[in-house]
């Protein structure tokens, strides 16, 4: 044990004593502080006033502070209409309100309509139902539809909008935590391209500089080394990713303000099945984030083994698991592999993310993109660990 915690150190001096290293780090490190400052520092034209993001912010929390609190239902809508045929500094309260929930579920031409009453005969909602409410599962349904969901995916999504624990919702100013879960996308790419930078060379490089011979023939050589590099680089990736989430998620929390945390993200994406609050899908998108940064890891180092070359570990994530998702989207109509691409981490922590509605059928039931996505994960951790370990121990030192 005392050989292997020494392996260990030794691994990890190595990862760090690398220019690379700092240098891909501090450039994602500071990004994602440049994203916070940059938010208080910067003037921009925001609705026609030269104002920084925080300064807008904040007077848009203070013009919502009426209405915070409040059910959305129906009287609170009318309100929103009454404004709108008003004034604009009538309208300053309801405005967030309006754009991201009554837009995000009911289609411009209906509002046109300009009344509660108008828009339920407009759309064919019953005078009793909710606004709201109704017309989110009209929009649902239509997605499931867009989606090419199966009956018994239909009817799984019928019952938890029957059952759902949030409706009605209470209106909350969410903007600090919202910020804070929006920023996983960004981290998630940027520790997906350090790690390929920093790690990449942990098997490769014994191999390219050809000490391989020596390593492989030493004492710990074949099996505890392996281990240790291994675990290394994991303490590597947990750490580091662990400082980056932080980096983006306090800063949104501290300018913004934490509150909201507990209101539901249906707030700003009424569309979603996904029953979580903001401070959820935070404490969900980076979790899952860790553990992709692990699964990254240990695709590089079996990268690194399996072909020799730090390259294609680097091809492997950057190219492969980064810029394709990014630059590609699969349609619906191909289900199998659309579901599989849309599990890629970066899609799965994004927000558009909790508006997917195809489920993967397990026994006795469904489980949902967000559920099945780290247990994935996990798995193919496991998978890369015993491949790459395979490969390390029947490597053979060819004639040079």
């Amino acid at each position: 044990m005392k050989n292997f915690r020494t392996l260990v150190r030794y691994e990890l001096k190595k990862i760090l004593d690398r220019k690379m290293t700092w240098i891909a780090f501090g450039i994602v490190f500071l990004t994602m502080v440049a994203n916070a400052v940059i938010e208080v520092t910067v003037t921009r034209d925001i609705k026609g006033v030269q104002a920084t993001q925080y300064e807008a912010e904040q007077q848009d929390k203070e013009n919502q502070k009426p209405i915070i609190g409040r059910i959305v239902d129906d009287a609170l809508l009318e309100e929103v209409f009454t404004a709108m045929a008003t004034d604009e500094n009538a309208f300053k309260v309801y405005s967030d309100l309006y754009n991201v929930v009554v837009r995000g579920v009911c289609s411009g031409d209906v509002l046109s309509a300009g009344t509660v009453e108008g828009v339920k005969a407009a759309l064919g909602i019953a005078e009793e139902e909710e606004l709201v409410y109704a017309a989110r599962k009209m929009r649902i349904e239509s997605a499931m539809e867009e989606q090419y969901l199966t009956e018994k995916e239909k009817d799984y999504w019928r019952e938890v909008l029957e059952n759902e624990d949030s409706v009605p919702w209470t209106y909350e100013y969410y903007v600090g935590p919202y910020s804070a879960w929006a920023m996983a996308y960004t981290a998630i790419v940027m520790i997906a391209i350090m790690l390929a930078v920093c790690l990449a060379n942990l098997f490769a490089d014994e191999h390219q500089k050809k000490t391989d011979q020596l390593v492989l023939c030493s004492r710990n050589g074949r099996k505890m080394l392996y281990w240790a590099k291994l675990t290394a680089g994991m303490v590597f990736t947990m750490v580091s990713t662990g400082i980056i989430l932080l980096v983006s998620a306090i800063p949104q929390l501290i300018i913004f303000g934490a509150e909201g945390l507990f209101a539901p993200i249906q707030l700003n994406v009424p569309s979603s099945m996904v029953q979580m609050t903001f401070g959820e899908a935070i404490l969900y998108s980076y979790v899952v984030t860790i553990i992709a940064a692990l699964l990254y890891t240990s695709l590089i180092l079996c990268c690194s083994e399996l072909f020799r070359n730090s390259t294609v570990a680097v091809v492997a994530i950057i190219g492969v698991l980064v810029l394709l998702p990014m630059m590609i989207m699969v349609p619906y109509e191909y289900r199998v592999l659309g579901q599989l691409f849309d599990l890629n981490p970066i899609n799965v922590v994004a927000i558009w993310g909790f508006l997917d509605y195809r489920l993967v059928p397990v026994p006795g039931g469904f489980l949902t993109m967000q559920q099945v996505a780290p247990i994935l994960y996990t798995l193919f951790i496991g998978v890369f660990v015993l491949v790459g370990r395979r490969a390390y121990l029947k490597y053979q030192v060819r004639g040079r």
